[in-house]
């Protein structure tokens, strides 16, 4: 009898720290909406509705935090763009998110849904929507950070596209195991997330975004990056050769009336 107690002590205790463990190393999701927009009118609408309409929307809806940046070419762009960054602590907020829009009525008039103007033109060009998943050394967004919220801080948005899935898996890896997330934290980079694409139009992708004070403060922490010992071995590991074949950087300021 002594020894079956024990044994069911002992299997549970087992299921408790299982699920401890889970608990434990659960790892964020993030939407990324990119507001594709012809000229700045639309821009200055989009802005409207998504401090006025989406952002209460998704705060009522159990998201505190909402990214919105604004890339600094859009004043010579002819595609000027908005990214909104939603992070969601599980795929069913996105679900949840979705039902609530199936369960509007089409043919009535929806704020969260109706962003034509008044005069019938378009709101944007087209929206486009990507879903990320937190790597596993960094499983959520960095919420504390020494800089101050202000026009002035710049936030890089950083995706690196890979020929073939098992090339992107040595990018992450160069990331996480390979000690580049590390060299970011000891260079004072303040990223807010690293991130791989699960879905979205280019696969396989890996997103991740950092933030400076301004635009000197950048790029003397990419001189430092750059000329760090730790950065010259790992890029010149054979092991990471020729892991990415696209890459695209985006400098950003974020909107004052968003979270970020």
């Amino acid at each position: 009898m002594k020894k079956t107690i024990l044994s069911t002590l002992f299997a549970f205790s087992m299921i408790l720290g299982f699920a401890q463990d889970a608990k434990n190393n659960e790892r964020e999701f993030y939407l990324i909406q990119v507001y594709h927009c012809s000229n700045n009118q639309q821009i200055k609408g989009i802005d409207a509705y998504l401090e006025k309409i989406y952002l209460p929307y998704l705060h009522k809806s159990g998201i505190q935090k909402v990214g919105v940046f604004a890339p600094l070419a859009n004043d010579t762009a002819l595609d000027k763009k908005l990214y909104v960054w939603v992070p969601m602590h599980s795929l069913n907020v996105l679900d949840k998110l979705d039902k609530g829009i199936e369960k509007l009525d089409a043919f009535a008039k929806n704020e969260i849904v109706d962003l034509e103007n008044a005069d019938s033109s378009l709101p944007y060009t087209r929206v486009e929507r990507i879903v990320t998943k937190s790597f596993k050394l960094q499983t959520a967004f960095e919420k504390n950070t020494s800089l101050t919220k202000s026009p002035d801080r710049i936030y890089e948005y950083r995706s690196y596209e890979s020929p073939t899935e098992n090339a992107h898996l040595r990018k992450v890896h160069m990331f996480n195991e390979g000690g580049e997330i590390d060299l970011f934290k000891r260079l004072n980079f303040n990223a807010i997330f690293y991130s791989k694409a699960i879905v979205g139009d280019r696969m396989p992708n890996l997103i991740y975004m950092t933030s400076f004070n301004n635009m000197a403060d950048r790029d003397e922490h990419w001189k430092a990056f750059s000329a760090s010992l730790e950065w010259k071995s790992i890029s010149n590991m054979p092991k990471y050769a020729k892991s990415v074949n696209r890459n695209e950087t985006v400098l950003m300021t974020a909107r004052m009336y968003a979270d970020f």
